[in-house]
């Protein structure tokens, strides 16, 4: 069983390359599964298919597989969630053997992903979730040949885009997804991508790649044939037609960012907005934040 896991902290374009990879025929994506709990079950979050994911008949059997003979308590397991999967124990789930009600955790969470492949079949598995402590906990998991994908984006670009509200379709009241200020976002822009490296380095070691959103939305299929040699997939065939031209299927996605939805043909092409419309404040808060791994990752603090 092999599962790739998408890692980068939000508006990076994570989203897209999973969509993309959902479109290839042997490879089956379950956008955020980090969150399937918390907010596909308890919120009643929309599949990615359009259906309530209670209702999707997928995930309905991956769910009677994944709890057969056991009892589906959503709020419990979200609460474990919280209790042993922060962000913060990234670093203790890693290095050391995992305990009580950590071991708890994984197991619950490789039940899910050995489900999903009884059911689904799929070659590979792509899981989008980006939490560091979720990658963390899928390497635990000796059974599954896991993989990990870094993403990264401007700062800069990233902070802009959660400044400005994004309406969430997939919940029953109407409300948009939540919104950082560019300290928050870059702070946190700047802790993920140092726990991810570190992920990378250790229980990942030549079995993750890092990839930049401006390289992959210039060179969007080379981008994603290198993810699938990386992986032991073949590229064809694919859902691109051309370079730069994909033909998104429907998924099964439980939970991200609403261009989930999207289906069709779509082609890429690089937001740059926020180079002419980002004030100079909160441009100059994320530029010093994030300073210490700008260079590494090829971006300079003049625009």
């Amino acid at each position: 069983m092999k599962v790739l896991y998408i890692a980068g902290w939000g508006r990076s374009g994570t989203t897209i390359l999973d969509n993309i990879l959902g479109s290839y025929g042997p490879v089956f994506t379950t956008g955020e599964l980090f969150y399937l709990w918390r907010r596909g079950l308890n919120q009643g979050r929309i599949c990615g298919c359009g259906t309530g994911l209670r209702l999707c008949r997928t995930w309905r059997d991956i769910l009677d597989v994944a709890y057969a003979g056991r009892t589906l308590r959503p709020k419990r397991t979200a609460a474990l969630q919280r209790r042993v999967a922060r962000v913060r124990d990234t670093c203790r789930l890693s290095r050391a053997e995992l305990t009580g009600e950590q071991l708890d955790y994984r197991d619950e969470m490789y039940r899910l992903y050995a489900a999903i492949h009884t059911v689904t079949g799929a070659d590979l598995i792509v899981d989008s979730s980006k939490v560091p402590s979720g990658a963390a906990v899928l390497a635990q998991m000796p059974e599954v040949e896991s993989y990990l994908v870094h993403m990264v984006r401007d700062p800069r670009a990233v902070a802009y885009s959660w400044m400005r509200p994004k309406d969430l379709p997939d919940v029953a009241v109407a409300r948009t997804m939540a919104e950082h200020g560019a300290a928050e976002s870059s702070t946190n822009w700047l802790t993920w991508n140092l726990l991810i490296e570190s992920l990378a380095r250790g229980r990942f070691a030549g079995r993750a790649q890092r990839i930049r959103y401006e390289d992959f939305v210039a060179a969007p299929r080379d981008m994603v044939e290198s993810l699938l040699g990386l992986v032991g997939l073949a590229a064809e065939p694919g859902p691109f037609e051309g370079d730069a031209s994909v033909r998104l299927n429907i998924n099964h996605t439980v939970s991200g960012n609403p261009s989930r939805f999207r289906t069709g043909p779509v082609t890429l092409r690089a937001d740059n907005a926020w180079q002419a419309h980002q004030p100079w404040r909160p441009r100059a808060v994320s530029t010093a934040i994030s300073l210490p791994l700008l260079h590494r990752y090829g971006y300079t603090p003049r625009r």
